[in-house]
């Protein structure tokens, strides 16, 4: 198990509350009603009629409506519910990567494994202050353990106990299973938070749309180091990837650094164009930007706030 006792600092529990008030006050604004299910019976805002059918509760006619029109109508109103909402949290070997080789727990380093579980812990605080139902679920080759459906400010401590001990997986990440394990395992539809850097050589399209084809709605949270980006690399080097342990020699010039920020930058723009073609949130963040500014994009973007 991987334990992370300074993850989740004084500091960071200080910012929780302040995004929880952003996010309350972005609730009020354009995306404010959003989670809405239609249900007949009373409730808190009435929302339509439909025709009578035999079986209906007939306290739900409108009488005066009959009064007019001679016909039977029922009246249906819009409930608020609660939703589940589950982080799928990558946990392999590539997400703890550090660009210059020196140890993940080194002082003020940040993985991007550590960016992954600051954001789902600040996002899953959110979810408990508005009731919602959390869930948080490791994977790399395969689905790992979750935590079962929490619910209630309460119920914090227990997210953050998880996420400080995460478990190692001994290779890399294979989302196709992974995803299709956890649409089997959960039965209630809801939402999804998937955070990783998505760098899984079957890609990612086929394992999305399985989500998507089991009605979940998906949001994606793809983290990245800046050195992925643009790596800041000169000469011959002998570079071994860290899920596989293949070795790769390899001289740095200027046109092969050209060559691979077309690539990486063809590759994240199509993954970007792919997540929006298909209704699928999308926010990219590297571990050089503060979680709580990252947070608020997610929350901006309007996905906890339905």
């Amino acid at each position: 198990m991987l334990a992370a006792p300074l993850l989740f600092d004084s500091g960071f529990l200080a910012k929780l509350e302040q995004l929880h008030l952003l996010a309350r006050k972005l609730s009020r604004g354009d995306h404010h009603g959003e989670r809405r299910s239609r249900q007949s019976g009373s409730s808190l805002e009435f929302a339509d009629y439909r025709n009578y059918t035999r079986g209906d509760d007939l306290r739900s006619i409108d009488w005066n409506v009959y009064a007019r029109l001679d016909r039977l109508f029922i009246k249906l109103f819009e409930k608020e519910q609660d939703l589940d909402v589950h982080f799928l949290i990558d946990a392999s070997a590539s997400m703890r990567w550090l660009p210059d080789g020196d140890a993940p727990s080194r002082s003020g380093a940040v993985t991007k494994f550590d960016q992954a579980r600051r954001i789902a812990a600040a996002l899953s605080y959110v979810a408990l202050a508005n009731l919602d139902r959390v869930n948080v679920v490791w994977m790399g080759s395969s689905l790992g353990r979750d935590l079962g459906l929490s619910r209630g400010k309460s119920q914090f401590h227990k997210v953050l106990d998880f996420l400080r001990h995460a478990p190692e997986f001994d290779r890399g990440t294979a989302l196709l299973p992974s995803l299709r394990a956890f649409a089997q395992r959960m039965k209630r539809r809801g939402l999804v938070f998937l955070v990783s850097d998505f760098f899984d050589p079957a890609g990612y399209e086929e394992a999305l749309s399985l989500l998507r084809h089991h009605q979940f709605d998906v949001h994606v949270v793809q983290v990245l180091e800046p050195a992925e980006l643009r790596p800041n690399l000169a000469s011959d080097l002998r570079l071994t990837e860290c899920e596989t342990g293949e070795v790769f020699e390899i001289t740095a010039t200027p046109a092969l650094l050209a060559r691979y920020h077309e690539g990486i930058d063809s590759y994240l723009a199509a993954f970007e164009q792919f997540c929006t073609r298909r209704g699928i949130g999308y926010v990219r963040a590297t571990t050089d930007v503060p979680f709580e500014d990252l947070v608020l994009g997610v929350l901006r973007a309007g996905a906890m706030l339905r």
